[in-house]
């Protein structure tokens, strides 16, 4: 356990000799392989099924909780500046002012609140994992119903779960097996990495 504490982030684990400047250009591979992970999409209204999420949590996992809420505030900034980041290669602050503002918001939160746990520790056997990502899903459900309320204020209770809830649940449980079956691994080659 202690050298997972020396080294609390894969990010720790895989480069040893780190500045500003390599953070930054690892931060910005991450925003570009958000806003990749964002268009591979089922285009449901009146929020899309995409592998944003999945991208987060590695996000978290590699980075740590403020780099990887910083990693997410730069994305959102990208996105909200023009880039086409967001999901349907879609910009601009209208894109969080609606309905999938809160999702996006979420995921920064989510992204801080992951990481700090993967930095106490947790986050390295495959049941800590599912926990993890559990509790950061939960997260991001909770401020995308916000949103959507927020967008939907006439729509029942029900409704809004319907759309912001029921039809991504499969879809995350399957991402949750996938990073269960892969970060494992990306613990374990770290940990070699390093030790090489």
């Amino acid at each position: 356990m202690e050298h997972k504490l020396k080294y609390k982030t894969m990010y720790e684990l895989f480069f040893r000799h780190k500045n500003l400047f390599v953070d930054f250009f690892y931060m910005a591979v991450a925003v570009a392989i958000l806003g990749g992970l964002s268009q591979i999409r089922i285009p449901l209204w009146p929020v899309p099924i995409t592998m944003q999420t999945f991208g987060i949590f590695l996000t978290a996992f590699f980075f740590g909780s403020r780099k990887s809420a910083l990693t997410i505030l730069i994305y959102i900034l990208v996105g909200i500046a023009g880039i086409g980041v967001f999901a349907g290669r879609s910009s601009g602050i209208d894109v969080i002012l609606g309905s999938t503002g809160g999702y996006i918001i979420g995921f920064m939160i989510a992204a801080y609140v992951v990481g700090h746990l993967i930095e106490k520790g947790y986050g390295r056997t495959k049941k800590s994992i599912f926990n993890c990502l559990l509790l950061g899903n939960g997260i991001i459900y909770a401020l995308g119903l916000v949103g959507l309320w927020v967008a939907f204020p006439n729509e029942s209770f029900m409704q809004i779960l319907k759309w912001g809830i029921f039809p991504f649940l499969i879809g995350d449980f399957l991402k949750i097996l996938g990073a269960m079956a892969l970060f494992p691994h990306l613990w374990k080659a770290g940990e070699r990495m390093h030790s090489s």
